[in-house]
């Protein structure tokens, strides 16, 4: 069985050099060191996603995702490479990315999937006024094998994507984010964003979903396969409240926000909770909790009062 995260691989962190260069990848982490990375003292290399599946013509595979960071530098490159299963072997990358005017896209690492007969991926691309570092426009794009090499489809991947909900532009109530409502059953949950929520409840009394092709740090918190509860985790810091609030607001900032509606509180295992609690009758029973650090908010998960906590009585799917 191949480990990825534990074996070498030949990389041009995306064509930063002509010829591939190898890199030793151990936990996932490599750096490369010699005269043929293109000026560069070294690259900082990491595999960012696997994605195992079956392609017609080549059988079992695996795409990788890699990230490099030539150094000194202050930006980053990505690659995604494919590789047969059994042994690892590689049968070819996919095709470099252009930006047109504007800095390459950056794949989406949670949602780079093999799946309907093709590879396919979620990427943010730059447009006019978007900061280094913020590209605003997400768009799906997949890879075919046509036998030599993959080839890119725009066009095609933008039908399969109609009904997908892109959730980054969405924001949390106590009532859920956008098109997710509470008391959703999970295919219901599903269904509404046009993506799947893969994987087992867990044994606990409520399990935490992601989103297959969503946001990292994006977690659905299910219990008796009923949507109790969203809850938001680094590095999904582009998810807001509806008021704003997000991973890095400052706590005044808070309290400013949801005055007269927010208490402050200190849990058992320590630290700080701001607890918003909307007085409106219909919001009844629903809160708003942020976990704050040193300041600002860490974390914070919206929903049902008894199941919008941060205790671990919850965990990940199986």
């Amino acid at each position: 069985m191949v480990d990825w995260e534990n074996r070498d691989y030949s990389l041009t962190c995306d064509d930063t050099v002509k010829k591939p260069v190898k890199v030793a990848i151990r936990n996932g982490k490599g750096i490369a060191k010699t005269d043929g990375i293109g000026g560069y003292d070294r690259w900082k290399v990491e595999v960012q996603r696997t994605a195992p599946g079956k392609l017609p013509h080549l059988g079992n595979v695996t795409a990788v995702l890699f990230y490099c960071s030539p150094q000194p530098s202050n930006f980053f490159t990505q690659e995604l490479r494919v590789y047969r299963s059994n042994n690892g072997s590689e049968i070819a990358r996919t095709p470099h990315l252009s930006g047109g005017d504007w800095l390459p896209p950056e794949y989406q690492p949670e949602s780079v999937a093999i799946r309907k007969d093709r590879i396919v991926a979620d990427l943010k691309f730059y447009g006019p006024g978007d900061p280094h570092g913020s590209p605003s426009r997400v768009r799906h794009l997949s890879w075919t094998w046509d036998g030599k090499k993959f080839v890119t489809h725009k066009d095609g991947a933008e039908s399969e994507a109609r009904g997908r909900i892109n959730l980054t532009r969405e924001r949390i109530t106590v009532n859920g984010m956008g098109p997710l409502k509470l008391d959703m059953s999970r295919d219901e949950a599903a269904k509404a964003i046009g993506m799947p929520i893969p994987g087992k409840e867990g044994r606990r009394v409520c399990t935490d979903f992601s989103v297959q092709g969503g946001l990292e740090g994006l977690l659905l918190r299910f219990t008796s396969d009923r949507l109790v509860a969203i809850y938001v985790q680094r590095p999904a810091t582009t998810i807001s409240t509806l008021s704003d609030i997000h991973i890095g607001s400052a706590r005044d900032d808070v309290l400013d926000t949801y005055a007269g509606e927010i208490t402050v509180t200190t849990p058992d295992y320590g630290g700080e909770e701001l607890v918003f609690a909307p007085s409106a009758p219909k919001f009844a029973g629903k809160v708003i909790r942020f976990g704050m650090s040193d300041g600002v908010v860490e974390t914070f998960i919206a929903g049902k009062r008894d199941w919008a906590v941060f205790a671990p009585s919850c965990g990940a799917s199986e």
